[in-house]
């Protein structure tokens, strides 16, 4: 619970938000409190963005909460003009059906993407401010390898998500080769791509 109780972080690249995971965890006395911290800190103008929240259906016994719960989080993020850090799993039809039925108005990150090129498109198409980020995955998934260059550059992140070992320059180094660019072109895209979207108070 202590996670959500930062220090002043105004002006700092930071994010909040109520991983899928979680939910197993924690009561629903507790998942309010830390709605209520994530609130806060966005009303204070602490946030980069909002997440990680999203869809996991590897837990089956949560969906209802979690689907709830993003959608909680995907309000915050429309209502305070904030980019939405996505966690996906076996889920990306459930996302198409959302963006259907009420396109956001705020950017999409889709963290760690592991999907296929027919879902990047069909994301894109329903929703232009969608984006997807590589880490690991880059080294050990060949589809993510043959996926990375059919995707706009941009519309790419990189990330080492919480993997301690790597280092975000051999991830930038690696995705330059699979995609068959100048590294420091990519870098400039990326940060091109990072501010962007950033949200207004972050960027005066």
């Amino acid at each position: 619970m202590d996670e959500l109780s930062l220090q002043k972080t105004k002006g700092a690249y930071t994010s909040a938000g109520i991983h899928p995971w979680w939910l197993e965890d924690f009561t629903r006395a507790e998942i309010l409190k830390l709605q209520d911290n994530i609130l806060n800190l966005v009303r204070e103008k602490r946030l980069w963005a909002i997440g990680e929240t999203g869809i996991d259906r590897v837990y089956p016994e949560t969906l209802e909460y979690q689907i709830e719960l993003f959608h909680w989080h995907r309000e915050l993020a429309d209502d305070f003009g904030l980019p939405l850090v996505i966690h996906n799993v076996r889920s990306g039809s459930d996302f198409l059906n959302i963006l259907k039925k009420n396109p956001p108005k705020s950017p999409w990150v889709f963290h760690d993407f592991r999907g296929n090129e027919e879902l990047v498109k069909e994301l894109l198409r329903l929703h232009p401010e969608s984006y997807f980020s590589f880490g690991i995955s880059i080294d050990n998934s060949p589809q993510i390898r043959e996926l990375l260059p059919t995707i706009p550059l941009s519309q790419v992140f990189l990330e080492t998500d919480s993997q301690k070992h790597l280092d975000i320059h051999e991830i930038y180094l690696r995705a330059s080769e699979k995609i068959g660019i100048d590294l420091d072109f990519l870098k400039s895209q990326v940060w091109l791509n990072f501010k962007r979207i950033s949200p207004q108070h972050l960027s005066q």
